[in-house]
């Protein structure tokens, strides 16, 4: 089995993962989430076993997606210990790893966050295989041209390092009123209308206040 011990928070985690602690994860991956998904890719990792949980995790996220009660009960104080257990084993067929990561989940009372876990390990798979994920957040969905010049602009641009694939990824969010916001890595372009309204709104009070 395998023998890492990480801490979050104050909760400390053991679970044997042995050689797991050796392992570099591909990008550092921040929150709950995050050093979960870490823990669990570095364990993987140390037993070639990546794709092993990828197909568990995603087999996992389509039960979650095909019956939203399995979140809530998840979410639930009300369910007892051996009662998550059961619900676990009843997820279906998963490898060793997968199912003790999900034992650890239920002792530490995050299954809550299994989604975000999930969602962390396809980031942590993706930085795997060489593919970086651009998300462009704007006001309203954005046609496949603007798509693709931000992919031109930050290929060419030589803004990514160490890419096999650009992958992006358009979100909306019209509270940023118009232009667009783009993150990448450690990286965050933000050229909203709504960011440019708080500077000029910080200008007008800087001024006011003189």
């Amino acid at each position: 089995m395998f023998r890492q011990v990480f801490s979050i928070g104050k909760t400390q985690i053991a679970r044997g993962y042995a050689t797991a602690a050796r392992t570099k994860a591909p990008v550092t991956l921040f929150g709950i989430d995050g050093k979960y998904a870490t823990a669990l890719f570095q364990a993987a990792a140390s037993q070639n076993a990546l794709t092993v949980v990828e197909g568990d995790l995603n087999r996992i996220e389509a039960q979650l997606n095909q019956d939203s009660r399995l979140g809530e009960v998840f979410s639930s104080p009300l369910l007892n210990r051996a009662a998550k257990l059961k619900l676990i084993d009843a997820l279906g067929r998963k490898s060793e790893i997968t199912s003790n990561f999900f034992k650890t989940l239920q002792e530490n009372n995050r299954l809550s966050e299994t989604r975000a876990i999930i969602a962390a390990y396809k980031t942590l798979m993706e930085a795997e295989r060489g593919i970086v994920s651009v998300i462009v957040t704007s006001a309203k969905e954005l046609g496949g041209k603007d798509l693709k010049q931000v992919k031109d602009t930050v290929t060419k641009g030589g803004l990514v390092k160490n890419f096999k694939e650009i992958k992006i990824v358009n979100k909306v969010n019209p509270s940023i009123v118009g232009g667009m916001v783009v993150e990448f890595g450690d990286y965050t372009i933000d050229m909203s209308v709504s960011s440019r309204l708080a500077k000029l709104d910080k200008l007008l009070t800087d001024a006011i206040a003189v």
